[in-house]
């Protein structure tokens, strides 16, 4: 095969995604390819490795059973519908009919694999177009076979797959075991799957195809494998499985981003979802879970003990024992420990928030300190402003949610407490223990329950 046709067929891929199996031993009322895996769902992780292919086609087989995984895929995937559990074989027949006539590989794997990496498709792909074989299969080397099919092969060539209970052979070394994801010819795959025997248990199998297409005469040879880790071979079926899949692809997480420039002190004890970004130089502390679609800035220090969830930390800023979640914070800011940012706050530069403060829905200005033990919601904070400890504001009436708002420069005393609506002006002052029913003017200060203004020659003389 000249340069010209091994591209054309690499280029003429369909991938066919086998996820019509009701995964039971999930035990979930959520299918096991929707499952959460370090912040993606299971099947993202093998749409993912199939992107590099670019193939034509996505096909998933699914069962009416689960219709709902069919409205969360993406709108590139098309459906075939297997009404009958009769087996991998019969699952993958379904997809045939939908096959583009351009089509001239089909990739097979499986939705609940997400350890494959897009390499590794990409090789078995290469592979498959370069030989010319009917089959290509995606093998890998194990000391304990367990529960896989297990290659069978006569003077180096493959000749079958031996089910786990029809073998009673006795291994001295590793044993090359079939993952289940394989490459098929489109052109013979037509015309043998139809052929391939029912099982004892009255079901169809793809692993049938290999002894099929060992017996062609041409090419030469018809099938044949690559070889990759023991890891794509790991299908998620159960909360055991599951977790142990999560544990490979967080230690793949933390790994790459440690070589792109990230500090992780202790990988073990860290917990990064695959849909987090974080710049170089940034430093994650142990005991610290990072999700969602979180970005960490260049230098920032996050942690020990830190939670952050959909969440964005400016260059150079620090998270101590705090939980972050949907929220913004600046560079150079300063927050915690033990203080919860809660969803819709926005947090502008060289902030210092000190320990067991909450904020909701509040926006805070450059420069302003809120150093301790304050409630602050639905608020808006301006530049320069401190807030001092013990600082509540009442923004919830029984009914509805009310703003309060601080203006540039505002001093607010310990233990101040701010009925909203409320608006304290640029400059202004509240006494310690006031409580502020009504709006403050810029400059002025107010004291007392409730809070009034305090004569000039107070301030005046307080100001000296």
């Amino acid at each position: 095969m000249n340069s010209d046709e091994t591209g054309r067929a690499q280029s003429q891929v369909a991938a066919v995604i086998l996820a019509a199996g009701l995964g039971t031993r999930m035990k979930s009322r959520i299918p096991k390819e929707l499952q959460p895996l370090a912040g993606r769902p299971v099947i993202d992780y093998v749409l993912r490795a199939i992107q590099p292919l670019a193939p034509l086609q996505t096909i998933v087989v699914l069962s009416p059973a689960k219709a709902g995984l069919a409205e969360r895929l993406p709108p590139e995937c098309e459906v075939a519908w297997q009404h009958e559990p009769l087996g991998t074989g019969h699952a993958a027949a379904q997809a045939l009919p939908l096959l583009r006539p351009e089509v001239r590989q089909v990739v097979v794997l499986f939705g609940d694999h997400p350890l494959l990496s897009p390499d590794t498709v990409k090789e078995l792909v290469d592979t498959a177009v370069q030989t010319r074989a009917l089959v290509t299969l995606l093998t890998a080397l194990v000391d304990d076979p367990a529960g896989y099919g297990r290659l069978r092969r006569e003077g180096g060539r493959i000749v079958g797959v031996v089910e786990a209970k029809e073998d009673d052979s006795r291994y001295d070394g590793p044993v090359e075991i079939n993952s289940g994801i394989s490459c098929y010819r489109r052109d013979w795959l037509e015309e043998a799957l139809p052929q391939v025997p029912r099982s004892a248990v009255g079901e169809y199998y793809l692993t049938s195809l290999v002894a099929m297409a060992a017996s062609a005469s041409e090419p030469d040879p018809p099938v044949v494998s690559v070889v990759a880790s023991p890891d794509v071979a790991h299908g998620v079926n159960d909360r055991v499985e599951l977790a142990a899949a999560e544990a490979i692809i967080r230690r793949r997480i933390n790994e790459r981003l440690m070589r792109a420039g990230v500090a992780i002190v202790d990988p073990a004890t860290t917990f990064i979802d695959d849909t987090v970004e974080i710049a170089p130089d940034a430093r994650i502390e142990p005991f610290t879970t990072i999700s969602g679609a979180s970005v960490i800035g260049e230098g920032a220090r996050i942690g020990p003990q830190a939670i952050l969830r959909d969440a964005r930390v400016g260059p150079e800023s620090e998270v101590l024992a705090s939980v972050i979640e949907e929220s913004e914070i600046g560079a150079r800011v300063h927050v915690g420990p033990f203080t919860h940012l809660r969803p819709g706050t926005r947090v502008a530069d060289d902030v210092h928030i000190g320990n067991y403060v909450e904020m909701k829905n509040t926006v805070v200005g450059s420069g302003t300190h809120v150093g301790h033990v304050s409630y602050l919601g639905d608020a808006e904070l301006g530049r320069d402003v401190n807030i001092g400890a013990g600082t509540i504001t009442a923004n919830y009436d029984g009914r509805d949610k009310h703003r309060t708002v601080i203006g540039d420069g505002a001093f607010i005393g310990v233990d101040t407490m701010l009925r909203a609506p409320v608006t304290v002006g640029p400059g202004a002052r509240t006494g310690a223990g006031a409580v502020v029913l009504r709006d403050v003017a810029p400059g002025e200060t107010v004291a007392g329950v409730p809070a009034r203004p305090l004569p000039r020659r107070t301030q005046d003389a307080g100001e000296r």
